[in-house]
């Protein structure tokens, strides 16, 4: 079988299916390259395995390139019941990076850093809410209800609450502009993309003094993940707030930095409870002891 016939009918599924184009391009980016390394489809690991080791790229990235193709083997396994050789190879080992975030003054700075209102909604919908900035410059005026938004991401269409404060400036920048469909704008009068929204962000981010390679709408999604969580969410809210598929992908906001951990060291700790329970015994029986001498004195 030409592995690029497989692939072409892998993504015909995924197009079916009604991933993102974005995921679909994704798979194309990873799958189209290992045809070309293998023009024959791999029925054995070999293969797949020097396609891996040729491939100049990051650990991360090499990761990607695996989940690609198991996705597609797991695919050809159970629609023409063919070998998975992709179960008989090692997943590539990956670096353990820390998600970049933000905390709560670097988003107040951020936040501040937005002299007009376009600009300052923007930056208000994410913080409040943790879309990704393609949900966001995909936003239509009938998208904006009294207290949620419509958004449509990689798992279809869902509703997202959002404070009275973002709403305001919401229904502010919509008044400004009650011809176009679209909520945000750019400077030329086109409606706003992915790649313009990234640019907002990173532009205040720096304005606001925030360091760092990732600069972008990405890293105040993470932030507003973590925060959820910190401030007492739960994991399947959280989930559902993200459009995340898999709730394994929710659970990795639940990796606190260490500011968080030793906040609720210090709430949590079992040697506080024994103190309070110390102190608790103590009142107790000297109240008790009060209790015996009344008695003995006739009281």
């Amino acid at each position: 079988m030409k592995t690029e016939a497989a692939i072409n009918e892998f993504i015909q599924s995924r197009i079916a299916g009604d991933r993102s184009p974005l995921t679909i391009k994704w798979y194309c980016q990873r799958l189209y390259r290992f045809a070309r390394s293998c023009p024959e489809l791999p029925q054995k690991p070999e293969p797949i395995e020097a396609h891996l080791a040729s491939l100049d790229c990051s650990p991360a990235e090499k990761q990607n390139h695996f989940n690609a193709l198991r996705a597609f083997y797991r695919f050809l396994r159970k629609r023409h019941k063919l070998a998975n050789p992709i179960d008989l190879v090692e997943r590539p080992r990956g670096e353990e990076k820390k998600r970049a975030t933000l905390e709560a003054e670097e988003l107040w700075k951020l936040l501040y850093s937005a002299a007009n209102l376009r600009d300052k909604a923007i930056l208000t919908l994410l913080i409040d809410t943790g879309m990704r900035s393609s949900e966001l410059a995909g936003l239509r005026k009938q998208d904006i209800k009294l207290d949620t938004v419509t958004v449509r991401g990689k798992t279809g269409e869902r509703e997202i609450p959002i404070s009275e404060d973002t709403r305001r400036l919401l229904a502010a920048l919509m008044a400004q502009d009650e011809k176009g469909e679209a909520v945000f704008y750019s400077h030329k009068g086109q409606p706003m993309t992915r790649n313009s929204v990234y640019r907002t962000v990173s532009t205040h981010m720096r304005k606001a003094g925030i360091q760092g390679p990732k600069l972008g709408a990405h890293r105040i999604r993470h932030a507003f993940g973590k925060g959820y969580l910190v401030s007492g969410g739960d994991l399947r809210s959280l989930q559902n707030l993200m459009g995340h598929r898999r709730i394994t992908t929710t659970e990795k906001y639940a990796e606190l930095n260490l500011t968080d951990i030793t906040t609720k060291h210090h709430q949590f700790t079992p040697l506080r409870a024994a103190h309070t329970a110390a102190q608790e015994s103590f009142f107790d029986k000297a109240k008790a002891v009060e209790e015996a001498e009344a008695i003995v004195k006739g009281e």
